[in-house]
């Protein structure tokens, strides 16, 4: 299958926008739902698929929603097909000291912002003030440190600061995978990613997984194959290049979770295969501005989606948000839960383009005054 060769101009992709737009909504239903709370569950317990089936239709949606955490893969992924977009578009060699200033300028601000505004929301709405050992609650999520100790992962004042750590140990592979990337070729440097990935998750999902219960999902090493992934679709995007149905298999993988010895194969898998069938189905669908107003918020939507989600619960009937599938008003709540969440990423990305015009204008200021 061909993709469509970027413009030289512009180098954008509806696609990529259609896929973000999935993911945040993804999971942010996937928290809203809760459904199936024990989702990537390691080593499946007997019986679990036929619980599902016994349920009926119920029991199928329900199934259905348990997957919606890969939401987190389809960002991954779409992490690896931007940074490499960016690289070939810039038609330069990797500069690490601006690749990794631009990285931090467009991490931290927003990470920041989300755990002082989230500090009070808990706060107020739900009398959660966490002040003891606060630099505990804050630093070890600004470097990614929460991701090597259980009692870290989930910090009190945002859990989903968890994905911020992923995604930097991702930024401090992509100089070393880009080498990699030019010198194996596609086919080695994929296959090699996946071995990488597959034995890492191996050895957690069947060795470690009574030992630590946070640090494959946390850990990139078992997310270099998805990362690498993308960085190959954005090369090929940019040539016009064809993408071999090999990733059909993602999807067929997705039956490998049935069993402890096939989970780490497919989990690896089931992303890449989802990404690539909703790539595919997004040159169909009609052009809509909001799948690209939506991506361009996903990041902050995934920072200060989730305690909202707790106030929420402490207004609306019991039920509403949580599982009801086939509640219309569990649905009503959630379109405007998912509006809402975009509400505030919007108004978050004010303060901080506010924040970054007042820097800038301080720093020509000095930089105005030391010149003269």
């Amino acid at each position: 299958m061909a993709l469509a060769a970027a413009s030289p101009s512009k180098f954008y992709s509806r696609q990529l926008d259609v896929v973000k737009a999935l993911s945040i909504l993804f999971v942010v239903a996937f928290h809203f739902f809760p459904g199936q709370l024990g989702w990537h569950l390691k080593v499946m317990p007997a019986g679990w698929f036929e619980q599902y089936w016994s349920g009926g239709l119920a029991g199928i949606w329900q199934f259905l929603e348990s997957y919606l955490y890969v939401g987190v893969n389809l960002f991954v992924i779409a992490s690896g097909f931007g940074l490499y977009l960016s690289h070939v578009k810039s038609g330069k060699s990797l500069n690490l000291k601006e690749f990794f200033k631009k990285r931090v300028w467009r991490l931290m601000p927003a990470s920041i912002l989300s755990i002082a505004v989230l500090f009070f929301v808990k706060g107020f709405f739900l009398n959660q003030w966490f002040t003891q050992n606060f630099y505990l609650n804050l630093f070890p999520f600004l470097g990614g440190l929460n991701l090597f100790s259980d009692n870290w992962f989930f910090p009190p004042i945002n859990g989903e600061t968890w994905f911020l750590g992923l995604i930097v140990q991702l930024y401090l592979f992509f100089p070393l995978l880009v080498r990699l990337y030019e010198k194996l070729g596609e086919q080695k440097f994929l296959i090699l990613l996946f071995l990488v990935s597959v034995v890492f998750r191996v050895l957690y999902y069947v060795f470690w997984k009574d030992a630590v219960s946070s640090l494959s999902y946390g850990l990139s090493i078992g997310r270099l194959f998805e990362f690498g992934f993308g960085m190959v679709l954005a090369k090929k995007f940019v040539t016009g290049g064809k993408l071999s149905a090999w990733w059909i298999l993602g999807l067929v993988g997705g039956l490998g979770y049935f069993w402890p010895w096939t989970f780490p194969f497919a989990d690896s898998l089931l992303g890449v295969g989802v990404f690539a069938l909703i790539w595919f189905a997004a040159a169909k669908i009609p052009s809509w501005g909001w799948w690209g107003k939506v991506a361009a918020q996903s990041y902050l939507i995934f920072l200060f989606h989730h305690p909202f989600i707790w106030v929420l619960q402490q207004w609306v009937p019991q039920g509403w948000g949580s599982g009801g599938w086939w509640s219309m008003a569990g649905l009503g709540v959630f379109v405007f839960f998912f509006i809402f969440s975009y509400g505030i990423a919007k108004i978050a990305q004010w303060i901080l383009d506010g924040a970054t015009a007042v820097f800038g204008k301080l720093k020509a200021v000095v930089h105005a005054r030391g010149g003269n």
